[in-house]
């Protein structure tokens, strides 16, 4: 007979195993397969379809925030409807959907770059009437659009969110000129700064906003969620792991340190600003910064999307007010310098989970 002083440990145990079991069984497929493509697979004698479906397999590989994917395309002969997917959204860290629609911008950034690079022309419409989807993308095939940056194209395929420090070297101030007089997308500006005097300010915004972030059991339990899903890093059995440490551990601290470490060790912090607050605003701060980081990746500079200022209110309007004033809007923050490169990429669904 159990004695009844183990029975609570015991249904703990079992309670504990149902929840790995069911969120095995209901973790997603996701590998980082996606990221294994080969230019000569293009489709060149398929239909219009087919080539722009192959287009497709470029985009899925944009960055998006917590790795969601929030993005859904439907491809319908010479044309691609791109959508943001609402289950895919982040109700508590992006109560706003900034978030949502700057990764759907990234997403077709990419998917434009690619274009460009098999010989395609392009319309983009954004927010077509008569229906839900964020973009209109018609293509036309247009022989002078071929190649015109293969360093863009080839950057897509070897990008990365790199979390480590951040260290400055003597050619970062040329490839630093390079990007601050790089192109933009109309009503957005890029903000690139060494300031201390921000930096410091920044970083005492991040750890606040940590702070306040894992200390809200909702944001825990929906960065739990995704963690658990498989596609920030680790999957199966050990994804599960890390979300249980998430929701069920005080990892706070840990994550707050860490932050303001390697703000410290940045030598440079970037950020998008757009003249409008709309969703059209956003996209193309997402195509921005898309763009941006493809360029930097090129360059051999590292970027990672640090948002947590932008996500608390309060510290987003502190950080706004520190960086541009009023009357503009800041869009996404990031840090950016030379980092130890990075040799897994994080994984991506099935192009199938994609297509509507």
């Amino acid at each position: 007979m159990v004695s009844s002083s183990w029975i609570v440990p015991i249904l703990t145990v079992f309670l504990l195993l149902g929840v790995v079991l069911a969120s095995l069984i209901m973790q997603p497929r996701a590998s980082s397969e996606a990221w294994d493509i080969k230019e000569s697979d293009f489709p060149a004698n398929g239909s219009s379809e087919e080539k722009l479906t192959f287009l497709l397999r470029y985009a899925i590989l944009a960055p998006s925030s917590h790795n969601t994917q929030s993005w859904r395309f439907k491809v319908n002969d010479s044309e691609i409807k791109v959508f943001a997917d609402k289950n895919r959204w982040l109700s508590v860290a992006d109560a706003d959907q900034r978030e949502l629609y700057i990764s759907v911008g990234c997403a077709l950034e990419n998917l434009l770059v690619a274009a460009e690079h098999f010989g395609y022309g392009f319309n983009v419409t954004y927010f077509p009437e008569n229906g839900d989807a964020v973009a209109l993308v018609k293509f036309n095939p247009d022989s002078s659009s071929s190649h015109q940056d293969p360093r863009l194209f080839q950057s897509i395929l070897t990008r990365h969110t790199n979390r480590m420090p951040y260290e400055s070297k003597e050619d970062l101030e040329g490839a630093l000129l390079m990007l601050r007089n790089y192109s933009t997308e109309q009503g957005i500006q890029l903000y690139l700064t060494s300031d201390p005097r921000i930096k410091n300010t920044f970083r005492e915004l991040v750890v606040d906003a940590d702070q306040i972030q894992y200390s809200d059991v909702d944001y825990k339990s929906e960065l739990g969620h995704w963690i658990g899903q498989g596609v920030m890093g680790p999957t199966g059995v050990n994804a599960i792991i890390d979300q249980m440490k998430v929701v069920l551990l005080d990892v706070g601290k840990d994550q707050t340190k860490k932050d303001a470490d390697l703000v410290n060790s940045t030598p440079v912090l970037g950020f998008v600003i757009s003249k409008e607050n709309d969703r059209e605003s956003q996209v193309r701060s997402g195509q921005t910064f898309e763009r941006l980081w493809l360029e930097a990746t090129a360059l051999g500079i590292s970027i990672h999307p640090m948002s947590q200022a932008l996500e608390v209110p309060g510290k987003k309007e502190a950080l706004t007010k520190l960086i541009v004033g009023s009357g503009l809007y800041l869009q996404q923050a990031f840090r950016l310098g030379y980092a130890e490169p990075l040799k897994e990429h994080t994984p991506r669904r099935p192009m199938e989970d994609f297509l509507t």
